[in-house]
């Protein structure tokens, strides 16, 4: 089974210390925010290199292989009878007997405090700790082809007159996915089913600069680095999802405002993420084989990230209503793998160059400037968002429903 780090991207991101609504604004000196963050999504499906959407499991549809069934076979007289049958009748081990199938589905759920610190009244200080709650189900399946026909009538032909060894047959192709699984506990894997797992994502530190504050231009420059203490994916689980990817990453960002009204402005942005290369024990698997392979120390590089949108939103000082439309851009480069075997390099890099399109809607409600009023006994403000996904490539199919709760004090 191909694991696939990207699962978490946009999470990552979400919650961290930017938003997908973006502003130059920041924090009056001294003045100091708390924001939770809560965000839920859920994933069966993903993008192939062409767009087209494939089941999440797709590394799991996989043909069952007469070398496979020889390899788990645990009776040595029996894989020798096999493999002498096979070389009789002329089959290669390399011949499949059918296909592995699978549903996988996936839900995130989010909860990240963000701190905001005003250092002037044009320099915030961030921090943001993501808390999630992950969870997998996955249904595994196996399908006959006319491999296995074949080699259940060669089996009971008038010359090997072989039913007992067909009928054991047929017990085993009903068994493939028990099989399995027992080949994933043989080696170390944990067998397929429901997993879930909560815990501390990476966390986020990030400065803010407002260097521009005219009347109807603001430019603001960000930069911060992504801390690696969320938990990494266990190479034992094949349906793990990470709570981070065990790297530092270092960012910068660009974020640019046009005041065309009192309550209206336009936003853009563009955010480059820098990943930096590790080292771990990776499994070194190839398209037709993920668990019977070795486990090395290996050098990679995760692919950087590019971000960008824009937005028109809205922000009343009489009511405090707020809102915005917008559409938002994510592009990750593909990884790099230092493998010495060109099979194993190519699965590990496989369709790990990744895009995907968003559009994005928000509506909520500050108290900030009737607090200012003395109309109101607290300055805060709460928010409601929605991502829906347009297009992506070698990404999940993900839509997000987000909430902010700010408090100032």
């Amino acid at each position: 089974m191909h694991r696939n780090h990207v699962l978490a991207f946009a999470l990552l991101l979400s919650a961290g210390a930017a938003s997908a609504f973006e502003s130059t604004k920041t924090l009056p000196q001294g003045v100091r925010n708390l924001n939770i963050r809560g965000l839920y999504t859920s994933t069966s499906e993903k993008t192939d290199p062409n767009g087209n959407s494939i089941s999440l499991a797709e590394a799991l549809w996989r043909p069952l292989r007469f070398r496979s069934i020889l390899s788990t076979e645990d009776d040595p007289l029996k894989r020798t009878q096999l493999e002498a049958f096979l070389v009789q009748q002329g089959i290669s081990k390399e011949q499949s007997v059918g296909d592995f199938y699978a549903d996988l589905n996936a839900r995130i759920n989010v909860w990240a405090p963000i701190v905001g610190w005003g250092l002037s009244n044009d320099m915030t200080l961030a921090v943001a700790v993501p808390y999630y709650s992950t969870s997998t189900d996955i249904e595994p399946g196996f399908r006959t082809n006319q491999g296995a026909e074949d080699f259940l009538a060669r089996l009971t032909t008038d010359s090997m007159n072989n039913y007992g060894s067909a009928q054991e047959a047929v017990e085993k192709f009903r068994d493939a996915i028990g099989r399995l699984n027992r080949k994933l506990v043989k080696y170390n894997y944990s067998q397929l089913g429901s997993w879930n797992q909560t815990g501390w994502g990476d966390t986020t530190l990030a400065l803010k600069y407002r260097a521009v504050n005219q009347d109807v231009l603001k430019f603001a420059v960000t930069g911060g680095v992504v801390v690696p203490t969320g938990r990494r994916d266990s190479p034992s689980i094949l349906t793990d999802l990470p709570l981070g990817d065990g790297q530092w990453d270092v960012f910068s960002q660009l974020t640019f405002d046009q005041q065309l009204t009192s309550s209206v402005f336009l936003n853009q942005f563009a955010r480059y993420t820098y990943q930096a290369p590790d080292r771990r024990r990776i499994p070194w698997k190839t398209y037709d084989e993920s668990i019977e392979v070795p486990v090395n120390s290996t050098e990679f590089k995760y692919g950087d990230k590019v971000d960008g949108g824009l937005s028109v939103q809205y922000e009343s000082l009489v009511t405090g209503v707020t809102a915005g439309l917008g559409a938002l851009y994510y592009r990750k480069f593909g990884d790099r793998y230092e493998v010495s075997e060109i099979d194993s390099k190519n699965e590990l890099q496989r369709w790990t160059d990744q895009n995907a399109e968003y559009a994005q809607a928000r509506v909520g409600y500050s108290t900030v400037e009737a607090f200012r009023r003395k109309e109101f006994p607290l300055p805060a403000s709460i928010s409601m968002e929605y991502r829906r996904q347009l297009a992506s490539r070698n990404t999940p199919i993900t839509d997000f429903a987000q909430m902010d709760i700010n408090l100032f004090f």
